[in-house]
């Protein structure tokens, strides 16, 4: 009796021993919301002082003040991963894309994320077409919206979807890439024959009358990568079969070549700067942190690669995704470096939001 005894009261001594411990040890938070990690920056829009990116990980649009250049607040948007946004009537429109399962298949959405600015979270969702990839605004009523398919035996398009309503009006008109200049939409599609020889066709889309015209007919650029119109000119970039720099090519509104110059490793977008340059952002190829911008004169073709890199005396960082100028700064989506970049173009010097 008294061994079992002893033996019991050893284990009482154990059990109080381990309450007291718990009731000392502080409990550990749960992470806020902005405590959460957050990954893979891919597009940018900016608007009333705040700079909003779409972040792959969680999936998720992040609210970035100018001025304190850091993360204030995050929307979570689902399970697929977003690419393009854009504001207009006091919205953000966000578009979620595509997934992997678990054995690795692709898996697409066809949605476009509606957010409240006031709230900064999710009034609704709009289906427009499977695997949508940009959204550009139009107007203040109006955005546009690109979906890619699935890349085999489901067709792209593009969709304009009413601010106010959310209505959706098709297109018919097919893009794997396009910009928006005075109301107009420029962009192109490629179809690829049975030896994968692209075919490309350059349009430019007229909301208004719902018409469609051909441009850039008899255009040399059979790889295109980007477009972008700006200031009466197309600028198209050019892949470089992936493995050499890209070019960028500027075209006049007529179809005219007007200049030809080499940029970075997959040149991705050219903004305008306002002083008759333009940055060009080269993403780079994936996990090799050799991602580079560059600067362009508008007028001549002039180039400067590696900009950045020689003000910084750093790398741009693994995947320059996009970029969008406000407030006289150049904010870049690092994609992989889970990075944006605030680049001051009076000296191309930058400062680093680390997400």
């Amino acid at each position: 009796m008294n061994k079992r005894l002893s033996t019991f009261n050893f284990q009482l001594s154990i059990i109080a021993v381990v309450l007291l411990f718990a009731a000392c040890t502080p409990e550990v938070p749960e992470p806020t919301p902005l405590q959460e990690k957050i990954e893979t920056p891919r597009r940018i829009a900016a608007h009333d002082g705040k700079i909003y990116v779409s972040c792959y990980r969680p999936a998720t649009v992040v609210r970035i003040d100018s001025l304190g250049r850091k993360v204030e607040a995050k929307c979570h948007l689902g399970s697929y991963n977003p690419e393009g946004v854009a504001i207009a009537g006091g919205k953000l429109f966000a578009v979620s894309s595509w997934n992997q399962s678990e054995n690795g298949n692709f898996l697409y959405d066809d949605k476009v994320y509606v957010v409240d600015l006031a709230t900064f979270s999710v009034s609704g969702t709009v289906s427009v077409g499977m695997n949508p990839q940009q959204v550009k605004v139009v107007d203040e009523g109006h955005v546009i919206v690109n979906y890619v398919g699935n890349y085999a035996d489901q067709p792209g398009g593009t969709a304009i979807i009413d601010v106010n309503s959310l209505a959706v009006t098709q297109t018919g008109q097919p893009m794997a890439a396009m910009s928006v200049s005075d109301g107009k939409v420029y962009g192109y599609s490629t179809a690829y024959d049975a030896d994968w020889n692209p075919t490309v066709e350059y349009i430019c889309y007229d909301p208004a009358t719902a018409t469609a015209t051909p441009i850039l007919e008899g255009c040399s650029v059979t790889r295109p990568y980007s477009i972008n119109v700006f200031g009466g000119n197309i600028y198209l970039t050019t892949d470089g079969n992936y493995t050499t720099n890209g070019d960028v090519v500027c075209y006049a509104m007529d179809g005219t070549l007007r200049w030809q110059s080499e940029a970075g490793m997959l040149p991705g977008k050219v903004v305008d700067l306002g002083d008759g340059s333009a940055y060009v952002i080269n993403e780079g190829t994936w996990g090799s942190n050799n991602a580079s911008l560059s600067r362009v004169d508008l007028a001549t073709g002039a180039i400067s690669n590696g900009v950045f890199a020689a003000a910084n005396g750093r790398g741009l960082g693994d995947v320059a995704q996009d970029v969008v100028l406000y407030g006289g700064k150049a904010y870049v989506a690092v994609s992989f470096s889970n990075t944006i970049e605030v680049v001051n173009p009076a000296d191309n010097k930058a400062e680093q939001i680390k997400l």
